[in-house]
């Protein structure tokens, strides 16, 4: 990290030291998000609402969608009463922001027909590094923590699962090319290119037991 450091700024978020990312994902009545990723389909989404701290007053809810190497995310910025009502299954209050956000009409769309629910939280201490040029991003995930029976997005004190503890997942993003300099550092580590979704290691009941 010592290295990126001096090529990169660190994002708004962990300027000092690492931030927490906290997310609640959600699937259909028949876990069809979670299968697709299963299977390793070509094509496929997560519905997720996102928060930096269990005080936060707005929160992110994004759908991500994947078509083989190609994401694409949009969000919408939600209340923190909203987000409660969405884990309650009121899908309505999504209604509101159709005007100003058409990712809402979408993500209302899929979660009214999919009957959606939450299903796994997670949570991770990250810190990231970002540049302008090609909209380069570096992140590193640690601790990766999970619960399968706790939703409450807001709770301070949910015992979690250990997913990963000492690991890091190193993320690498851009658009059209890498910058040689940051490509540079991360030659002489001989990394592997992996495809590790803290999402699909989270959901250890469903994949156990079948719920």
């Amino acid at each position: 990290m010592g290295k990126m450091g001096i090529l990169l700024n660190r994002d708004d978020h962990s300027e000092n030291n690492s931030y927490i990312v906290r997310s609640l994902y959600f699937d259909s009545i028949n876990n069809i998000d979670f299968s697709t990723k299963l299977a390793g389909t070509e094509i496929r989404k997560k519905i997720r609402i996102r928060v930096y701290s269990p005080n936060d007053k707005k929160c992110k809810l994004e759908l991500k969608e994947k078509n083989g190497d190609l994401q694409h995310k949009t969000s919408v910025v939600i209340t923190k009463e909203d987000a409660e009502e969405l884990i309650k299954g009121n899908f309505s209050v999504l209604i509101k922001y159709f005007a100003e956000n058409e990712a809402a009409t979408r993500i209302y769309t899929i979660m009214t027909l999919g009957n959606y629910r939450p299903v796994v939280m997670i949570e991770y201490d990250r810190v990231a590094f970002t540049n302008p040029l090609y909209n380069t991003r570096i992140t590193f995930d640690m601790n990766v923590r999970a619960s399968e029976s706790n939703f409450d997005l807001f709770d301070e004190n949910i015992n979690y699962n250990m997913i990963l503890n000492n690991q890091i997942i190193l993320e690498v993003k851009f658009n059209e090319r890498l910058l040689e300099t940051i490509s540079d550092i991360l030659k002489p580590y001989h990394l592997n290119r992996l495809s590790i979704s803290k999402y699909g290691l989270s959901r250890k009941n469903y994949i156990n037991f079948g719920y």
